[in-house]
């Protein structure tokens, strides 16, 4: 009977190893991520909601990491990636890999957002950069894929093709769910994740926050929202103490005869209103795109002592025009030309790339308060810590001109 016993016991010490070995390998496996590369610490850690306890694998000592979300959960699949869930920004949970190195974009503003926290994981353009934009785009991400954009040219065999980790879709101030569900379901497994908001000026901060977790590099979005917040808050206390009287007037010229614009209340034209300029157009909004069209007769009755355009046609065409020279802006030469490289300063796309746009839209409307010295050097540490290119004073002056 004992030597019965004594077999028994070998037997499940013997059964026991076999589990033990048998788990080893796949844990191996899932601590070195993708193609054997060393896991950083926070891999296998996931965080929960503010009433929650934080979970972990404690058999390996891993401290939690925050995450975007109130509802996480650490799950595998059968290729052994590790997932959680987080909720995005249109109030939806997705599941996504916690370790995300392929990420793409189905509009201009989240494809901005991914280059400027985390360019190595952005996996296309929806453009490709022009040939002066390149110029101040590191080589390394100058001639990734091109996949295009608009709600009827997506290409979502090309986007499943390139197998992505997610897909940001950019969310306007009402977000169409069905949309976003619809672009879901074409994407098929790829997660979708929504980015809300991305042409709200003043937004920026909690956007940037959301992503900065989403792709794990927190620290890098943290030093993005300090630069911005401090020139927001820094403009905001200055044109603040502006009397309404002495505001200046503004005209945003769009179109190559400059007789489109957005009034106030538009995204288009919203660095008009946060550098404390007075948006002359009184005319109707026109959501999306934009471009509401405005006749001579008006320009003339608004007055503006400053045109803002983004058309380098318009801003040759007005000063060789007679009508148009009867406006202030014109004959004062007030024109100014946002600079487009390696995206626009100013608006289209309305995205986080015009933070650079509102120490250049302050300066201009009130130099006397934003000075020359202080413009440059918002925007020389902006091209430097978002654009990942360090700006001489030679390329500055030729972007300015």
């Amino acid at each position: 009977m004992a030597v019965k016993k004594r077999g028994m016991v070998i037997m499940g010490i013997g059964i026991a190893a076999i589990v033990c070995i048998g788990l080893v390998g796949p844990l191996r496996g899932m601590a070195q991520g993708k193609e054997g590369a060393p896991l950083n610490k926070h891999f296998f850690s996931m965080a929960v909601s503010d009433r929650s306890e934080v979970a972990s694998v404690s058999a390996l000592s891993v401290k939690d990491r925050e995450t975007p979300d109130s509802d996480k959960v650490l799950s595998t699949s059968s290729s052994n990636v590790l997932y959680r869930t987080i909720t995005d920004m249109a109030g939806r949970s997705v599941r996504i890999p916690i370790n995300v190195s392929n990420v793409m974009g189905t509009s201009p503003p989240p494809i901005t957002f991914v280059y400027m926290l985390a360019p190595e994981k952005l996996g296309g353009w929806i453009a490709p950069p022009s040939k002066d934009a390149a110029k101040f785009i590191p080589g390394a991400f100058r001639n990734i894929p091109v996949f295009g954009w608009g709600r009827g040219s997506i290409n979502y065999e090309a986007y499943i093709a390139a197998h992505p980790d997610l897909v940001f879709v950019g969310g306007e101030t009402e977000l169409d769910l069905s949309r976003i569900e619809m672009v879901q379901g074409k994407m098929g497994s790829i997660p979708v994740v929504c980015v809300g908001k991305t042409r709200d000026a003043i937004n920026y901060g909690r956007i940037i926050k959301f992503i900065g977790d989403v792709l794990a590099c927190p620290d890098r979005a943290q030093m993005l929202i300090t630069y911005y917040q401090d020139v927001l808050d820094e403009v905001h206390v200055k044109v603040k103490a502006i009397p309404e009287e002495k505001r200046v007037r503004v005209y945003y010229a769009e179109g190559n005869n400059g007789l489109s614009t957005d009034p106030r209340g538009s995204p288009h034209s919203q660095l008009i209103d946060v550098c404390g300029g007075i948006n002359v157009a009184d005319c109707r909004l026109t959501s999306g795109t934009g471009r509401t069209e405005v006749t001579m007769e008006s320009v003339l009755m608004w007055n503006p002592e400053v045109i803002f355009t983004t058309s380098r046609e318009f801003a040759i065409h007005a000063h060789g025009d007679a009508t148009w020279k009867k406006v202030p802006a014109i004959f004062n030469h007030q024109v100014h030309l946002a600079p487009s490289n390696p995206f626009n300063w100013f608006d289209r796309p309305p995205g986080v790339n015009r933070i650079v746009g509102i120490p250049w839209t302050a300066h201009v409307l009130y130099p006397e308060r934003f000075s020359k010295e202080w413009f440059r050097k918002k925007v020389k540490t902006f091209y430097s810590i978002y654009y990942h290119y360090h700006l001489s004073d030679e390329e500055l002056h030729v972007l300015l001109n």
